[in-house]
């Protein structure tokens, strides 16, 4: 069966009221690093990563669709949007599937979070490197999200704020070490 084949299969069961019209298609390229994606402007849904498990070829596909169908983020919408999906799929009796789905709703009711651990993040990096720049810190945090580099500042909106403290934070408690091992006697570079 084709990506396109799957698509249609996948609207079918799980979204029969969803993109009637066929306006919606299916890409397995993305600029993104991530293993699938929906571009509502392109009304595009990419799925970059092909599971060989159909549950997690399923699961990641409806996660994507349920971004089209449900006009955006992970947020409730979105998140009852995938637990209908998941009620389907548990009717199809496809109960591993089911189980998929509604891991996904929970990690992304736990995102909040993961929004506070990547701003623990970059105060870490900022201690194991002082020099860090805000450009670097947003395209590693992009990297470990998932997210463009050009969408940290929203989906992260502490994150100029974060990157100043922790830098002051880190350039001073280097500064402090610098002294103290001068006055210790201690040669440094």
């Amino acid at each position: 069966m084709t990506l396109r084949q799957h698509f249609l299969e996948i609207k079918s069961l799980f979204f029969p009221r969803w993109d009637r019209d066929n306006l919606w298609r299916i890409s397995t390229k993305s600029r993104r690093n991530v293993h699938g994606h929906c571009d509502r402007e392109r009304r595009v849904i990419a799925i970059v990563i092909q599971h060989s498990d159909p549950d997690e070829r399923d699961s990641l596909l409806i996660h994507e669709i349920c971004h089209a169908a449900a006009n955006g983020s992970h947020g409730k919408v979105w998140q009852r949007r995938m637990e209908k999906a998941a009620k389907r799929a548990d009717e199809l009796g496809r109960n591993v599937l089911a189980k998929l789905l509604r891991k996904v709703i929970v990690n992304y009711q736990e995102f909040a979070e993961g929004r506070e651990q990547a701003y623990q993040t970059i105060q870490d990096w900022l201690n194991a490197e002082p020099d860090l720049t805000l450009a670097q810190a947003k395209r590693s945090l992009a990297d470990l999200t998932g997210l463009l580099v050009s969408e940290i500042s929203t989906k992260l909106r502490r994150v100029e704020k974060v990157f100043s403290e922790a830098k002051r934070e880190a350039q001073e408690a280097r500064a402090m070490k610098a002294m103290w091992l001068k006055e210790c006697g201690v040669e440094t570079k």
